[in-house]
């Protein structure tokens, strides 16, 4: 691995040409969606966001999901191996299952497992991303104590282009992506395919006794993925359109027990059709019906069926009232369940009604949301949000709020036979929040804090892993944020400081650190855009009991990019630059120092 990392490094020296473009700094008129469910800049937001868009996307040299959201603030993953091992993301502390993701308005995750799989959605199909930290069931309903990532998949605009990327890397890792999208009399049309493949390594780490006589071959993967877009414009503020992802995918693995290799299938996949239609000047509504389904297969070595199929309906009204907005919806899940697993349930709907007010008089700005989920299982559940900012100078404004939020369990949760419990409550989150800002050329800076108190956590407490419920878990911190530039230098930090316990025992809830952080840096150097990434986190438990100790680590990441002429560019990314060894779930291996290089074709 070593020698292919020197090779891959020696190789870069003999690349050429013009110099990238230079990557956006922080966008305060970007528009927002997640964070009100309307678009709004956001300068005038008082919930907590990140935007990553497609700029950043392409100039980060980040070749998976999974190691982009890693760096962002208030995010910690853990992963169980290599390339397309399940990958899990904890936002502000909360569990890995309160996290909401939308992939283009669209819910995808299992109801089973309650996670979304982020490795089976390849970066190359992706245009922008935005993360909602805090609780946000007040706008989307259930999973959302954490806060949601929504991912918008890439879209036509413009002159029709082609567009191409070709890469490989450390452990005979290869890509292939391509698209063509654009914009021909009214029509806005995407199409764009994805195929990768990994010969990985053994997830199972030497370091570790419990797997010294497992199977040490590697845990090859491969995914493949098409993402589709259509929109058509009928009339001036009539669109009807259709979205649609799909993603397939394979991971080998290791049995605990014997020597056998078995192997994981998995198909993610969304689809909506939807009618955006301006009813009068000040009236915006729009339709969307569609199904998130994420079919999962483990074959191990008999074969073992865990399908999550949901359909989704929403009616979403936007009305202008002078200065001030009102938001009026209406929405309907109906989540199913295929298995070979005997649930004594495999189905729920849910019927939901939300409102909003957002408006700003002044320097000062306001939100107010209320929302009622009727869940078949679980009866009504209302939340809601309250919001007030003030801006106090052009540079500085500051805001706080409150929010409710609630998670209803999942089918394993309730009855996964030995572990699920039928008599679980849906978790419930309390959260308040207070952030200042600062926004002035370059440079932006941000720190917020935030208390989210979580009753009924859902908790898998070793060595029976039954399950049961934590009265009360506390999520407290503050996340310091700031983007800008300083002389030839772009920089990027945020550091999370959070203490995300059990009230009880006052131990920390596992696989989440006190501390994590990331600083980089960009700066162009000749023709060449280098940059360097240092992420930081302390240490973490494994267990309940905080007795099984994961030490805290520090990974180095460098990126380099370089154009060949106007329409080609060469980017090389090298993660755990220094080879260090650390673990996010003990037990299993994490990747050493390697190299991926990749050859992007995009016309301007």
């Amino acid at each position: 691995m070593k020698h292919s990392l020197k090779l891959g490094l020696a190789s870069l020296a003999l690349v050429n040409g013009a110099f990238a473009d230079e990557p956006p700094t922080y966008q305060l008129n970007d528009v927002v969606v997640t964070a009100t469910r309307t678009p709004r800049p956001l300068r005038s937001l008082l919930g907590d966001v990140t935007v990553i868009s497609a700029e950043q996307i392409k100039n980060a040299g980040q070749s998976t999901l999974v190691e982009l959201l890693q760096s962002q603030p208030g995010v910690e993953i853990t992963s169980a191996g290599g390339a397309g091992t399940t990958t899990e993301v904890y936002l502000r502390g909360a569990e890995k299952t309160h996290t909401l993701v939308l992939l283009d308005g669209m819910r995808v995750g299992s109801a089973t497992f309650g996670v979304t799989a982020f490795e089976r959605i390849p970066l190359d199909q992706i245009e922008r991303i935005e993360i909602l930290r805090g609780p946000a069931s007040h706008l989307y309903g259930s999973e959302a104590i954490g806060g949601v990532i929504q991912i918008f998949t890439k879209s036509g605009q413009g002159k029709p282009r082609p567009n191409f990327t070709v890469g490989a890397g450390a452990y005979n890792t290869q890509t292939l992506s391509g698209g063509y999208a654009g914009e021909v009399n009214g029509t806005r049309f995407s199409v764009q395919a994805d195929h990768e493949e990994s010969d990985s390594f053994s997830a199972y780490s030497e370091r570790n006794a419990k797997y010294a006589n497992r199977n040490r071959d590697a845990d090859g993967y491969r995914n493949s993925s098409l993402s589709l877009k259509l929109a058509r414009a009928l009339a001036e503020g009539q669109e009807i359109g259709a979205n649609l992802f799909g993603s397939v995918g394979r991971i080998h693995y290791d049995s605990f027990t014997t020597t056998t290799d078995y192997y994981q299938d998995q198909v993610l996949s969304a689809f909506d059709v939807y009618s955006r239609n301006r009813l009068s000047a000040d009236w915006q509504s729009t339709l969307r019906l569609g199904v998130g389904s994420d079919h999962y297969n483990d074959y191990s070595p008999s074969k073992a069926v865990y399908n999550t199929d949901q359909n989704q309906f929403s009616w979403q009204n936007d009305i202008a009232l002078g200065p001030d907005s009102l938001l009026l919806g209406v929405e309907y899940l109906d989540q199913a369940v295929d298995s070979t697993t005997n649930y004594a349930v495999k189905s729920r709907t849910v019927r939901s009604a939300f409102a909003g007010y957002q408006g700003s008089r002044g320097d000062h700005s306001f939100q107010f949301n209320v929302r009622n989920d009727d869940n078949s299982q679980f009866g009504g559940h209302s939340t809601g949000y309250a919001g007030y900012g003030y801006r106090f100078s052009p540079e500085w404004r500051a805001s706080a709020s409150v929010s409710t939020a609630f998670k209803a369990p999942t089918f394993n949760n309730l009855y996964f036979p030995n572990s699920g419990n039928p008599n679980l409550r849906p978790e419930k989150a309390r959260n308040k929040e207070l952030a200042l800002h600062y926004d002035r050329g370059l440079h932006h800076f941000s720190a917020v804090y935030f208390d989210n108190q979580v009753s009924d956590l859902i908790n898998y407490p070793a060595p029976t892993y039954v399950i049961s419920q934590i009265q009360q878990a506390s999520l407290k911190g503050v996340t310091l944020s700031y983007q800008g530039q300083v002389g030839g230098y772009r920089l990027r930090a945020n550091w999370d400081a959070q203490n995300p316990v059990d009230e009880a025992s006052g131990h920390l809830l596992i696989r989440r650190a006190r501390n994590h952080a990331t600083f980089a840096v960009n700066k162009r150097v000749g023709e060449w855009d280098l940059g360097g990434e240092w992420l930081l986190s302390s240490e973490r438990y494994a267990d309940d009991a905080n007795t099984q100790r994961m030490g805290g680590y520090g990974l180095v990441n460098f990126t380099a990019s370089h154009a060949l002429g106007a329409d080609w560019t060469v980017r090389a990314r090298v993660n755990n630059l220094f080879d260090k060894f650390y673990e996010l779930i003990p037990g299993y291996n994490t990747p050493g120092a390697n190299l991926f290089v990749s050859l992007n074709y995009r016309p301007r």
